[in-house]
């Protein structure tokens, strides 16, 4: 892994890659959020 060249070359992709991460955990805690409300309603 080149951390350097990371942080320095491409800040613009680590932020992309940091929204896409939180994208992804929001959607995994509405996701479950939602199942367990189903759950609970049947």
């Amino acid at each position: 892994m080149e951390l350097n060249s990371l942080t320095v070359g491409n800040p613009i992709s680590l932020l992309i890659e940091r929204l896409v991460y939180l994208a992804i955990g929001i959607f995994f805690i509405v996701a479950l959020y939602t199942g367990i409300q189903r759950g609970r309603k049947d």
